[in-house]
Order: C-alpha cells, then structure tokens, then sequence
C-alpha cells in the first residue's frame, strides 16, 4: 500500500521559508519546468536545458539529469 506524501512535514522542518516553498513546489511536480510550461501553451524546445538527452520533467531535472546529479 502507498503511503502518502506527508505535505505537513516541509512545514515543519527548520529552513528558510523561501526553501519550504519550493520543496513543496517540487514535491508537486508544479515546478516550471520546461514540460509543465508546453502545458500552459508555451512553443519551446522539451529537452532538458543542461543534459540536452530527456524530456524536462521535475523528476529528470531533481533526480536523474546527468548534469544537476553533480550537484549533489
């Protein structure tokens, strides 16, 4: 059974506000990234701005882009 996601904890941890907000963002998957923005009607290129290989999904650019993993 899947658990869900517990929302009220990114409140809850001790960062700065601005930090919460977009962990939240993320966790959402409401992230303008460049897939979100094609389905607000934006003409762009769905690529991935720094690896150039996938589709710009929330998940490819925070977990799995080649590039932004380095950041870690």
């Amino acid at each position: 059974m899947l658990l869900p996601w517990p929302w009220k904890m990114i409140w809850k941890i001790n960062v700065p506000h601005k930090v919460a907000c977009f962990t939240w963002l993320v966790a959402r998957e409401a992230v303008l990234t460049q897939d979100n923005l094609m389905k607000r009607g934006r003409q762009l290129f769905s690529r991935c701005f720094f690896c150039e290989i996938e589709t710009e999904i929330t998940n490819h650019l925070f977990l799995h882009c080649r590039v932004t993993e380095k950041l870690w």
